[in-house]
């Protein structure tokens, strides 16, 4: 397994496709540009952010090495915006059905496609369960959502 690969990340958050999609493509399909990427899986389609990412996988399938401030710079940035991604589609569809339920969110955490979020109150699995189908439809259908 390559070093990005361990690395499982939302990579495009415009068009919510996360790293084992793009390795998945990039692979089976011998894709070696972004443009081909984006015409596969969407990738990249969107406002243009993740292109370094897709640009560092491209390489990471050629068996190139990265540049670790490369590598640094896309993972802070690619965590930044997937927190923010996330954070922004639970204020929006989420919080005012919690609220209604006399429920609260807590902090939300996000390390590579794993989300946690915390909820104050008595939530019943119908309520982890509209958290999880929330942002697997508006973020990413590969994130992994634990609530507690």
């Amino acid at each position: 397994m390559s070093q990005g690969e361990e690395r499982r990340r939302l990579v495009c958050r415009c068009m919510g496709v996360a790293s084992p999609r793009i390795y998945a493509a990039v692979r089976g399909e011998g894709l070696a540009s972004v443009a081909e990427v984006t015409k596969s899986v969407r990738a990249g389609g969107g406002c243009g952010l993740c292109h370094p990412e897709i640009e560092e996988i491209l390489a990471d399938a050629r068996g190139e090495p990265i540049e670790p401030g490369l590598a640094l710079e896309n993972q802070l940035v690619c965590r930044q915006e997937t927190l923010s991604r996330i954070e922004g589609s639970l204020q929006s569809l989420v919080v005012p059905r919690l609220e209604a339920l006399g429920l609260a969110l807590g902090e939300v955490s996000v390390d590579g496609l794993r989300v946690r979020v915390q909820i104050f109150g008595a939530a019943d699995p119908a309520t982890e369960r509209l958290v999880r189908e929330t942002l697997g439809a508006y973020v990413c259908e590969d994130l992994e959502v634990e609530t507690r």
